[in-house]
């Protein structure tokens, strides 16, 4: 029979791996789940041989990953980066897709206004995109717009351009990863 590990067990395995000489209560607080689901999971991960237990005092105890725990960990952890990486070339994709869809629509100016993870995504996307006649900058501030230029958002915290057309970026693309959006 092939166990599951829930993403509950994997968050304490998590927390144990960093430290496990520690009170249920810290683990909860770490975690941000129950006290009571807390020592539920305990209970089970060791039962299932992924941790093993000892009191230390009357208060706290010891977790210690046995090496069944240390595999899934490091499963689990490796699964994760590839669904990662995945989810970030999605996101280059789907960038790339909108500055496509507005340069067929005449865009030639663009500007990506704000800087961060985002940003780099989006700087990634132009350096993959070649067309005649596109022009792109990078800006962190919206007063340094010169010209009517398209203007990608990549910041939270910038809300308006004034005179200029606005992506939002994040909030397109959570449209479209959210399945908002229909067709292109």
């Amino acid at each position: 029979m092939i166990e599951h590990m829930d993403p509950k067990e994997l968050k304490l395995i998590l927390e144990i791996a960093k430290n496990g000489n520690t009170t249920q209560r810290n683990l909860s607080k770490r975690t941000n789940l129950s006290l009571g689901l807390v020592n539920l999971i305990l209970k089970r991960l060791v039962k299932r041989g992924y941790i093993k237990s000892r009191e230390l005092d009357a208060k706290k105890a010891e977790y210690i990953l046995t090496p069944k725990g240390f595999a899934e960990k490091a499963k689990k952890s490796y699964a994760y980066i590839f669904k990662t990486i995945d989810m970030v070339k999605n996101i280059r994709e789907e960038i790339k897709k909108i500055i496509l869809k507005e340069y067929k629509l005449g865009a030639r100016d663009f500007v990506v206004l704000g800087e961060g993870s985002l940003t780099d995504l989006v700087r990634l996307a132009f350096s993959e995109n070649r067309f005649d006649n596109m022009q792109y900058r990078f800006l962190k501030r919206p007063e340094w717009i010169e010209k009517e230029e398209l203007v990608l958002i990549t910041d939270e915290q910038i809300k308006k351009v004034n005179g200029n057309r606005v992506i939002n970026l994040a909030e397109k693309l959570a449209d479209v990863y959210w399945g908002v959006e229909q067709g292109g």
